[in-house]
């Protein structure tokens, strides 16, 4: 005699969903035990890809550099010789922030993009130029206008990053402050070549 009060047999249908909810368990037991190992590899793959990401700046600022001296050198003695001047200074101080991030994160500063970028600047400062009126100084200026977003977009990010501890004494707020002085710098005399470049699109 069956005693139906005390059978604990699980119905055939149950079967696969009790399957699956073990494997899903047992899978949640191994992601936990062995979390280490995926963990460091994970947060290594990050700090690559960060490093990764500011050697791409850091090579920009390589190309940024070269153009700002060459307009110092051709503009020298003129208002846009020493806008120039003032903005090499900077980009200067700029360039230093970033490899002392890199610094604190154990990187090289050394990579094949800032390569590439130093081949990309030499070409870049060779087509700058030229007098207000030439297209060339106009071109130039709204190339140092894009990047100079470029970096206030990277110093307003890491603002909000967890690895912001490891910059030290560096102020990711005043770094990006002092990229939006310098667009608003060189895009109200980018604004003013474009009226003496293009006249016949002035307003009378």
């Amino acid at each position: 005699m069956i005693d139906h009060d005390n059978d604990t047999r699980v119905p055939a249908r149950m079967t696969p969903v009790l399957g699956a909810a073990v494997m899903a368990a047992g899978g949640a037991v191994l992601a936990y035990l062995s979390p280490p190992a995926r963990r460091r590899r994970a947060a290594k793959d990050k700090h690559r890809a960060l490093v990764a990401y500011l050697h791409d700046h850091l090579s920009g600022s390589d190309v940024a550099l070269r153009v700002v001296r060459k307009l110092a050198s051709t503009h020298e003695g003129t208002p846009d010789g020493v806008l120039c001047r003032l903005l090499m200074e900077e980009f200067e101080r700029d360039r230093v922030a970033l490899r002392s991030l890199l610094h604190h994160l154990h990187a090289s500063t050394l990579s094949p993009k800032r390569a590439a970028g130093r081949a990309s600047g030499v070409l870049a400062s060779h087509v700058a130029g030229g007098a207000p009126g030439d297209v060339a100084l106009l071109r130039a200026l709204e190339a140092l206008a894009i990047a100079i977003q470029g970096k206030r977009c990277l110093w307003r990010g890491l603002q909000s990053l967890a690895t912001t501890p490891a910059a030290g004494p560096l102020d990711f707020v005043e770094l990006e402050a002092r990229a939006v002085r310098q667009w608003q710098t060189v895009d109200d005399r980018r604004r003013e070549l474009a009226i003496a470049t293009f006249p016949d699109l002035a307003t009378p």
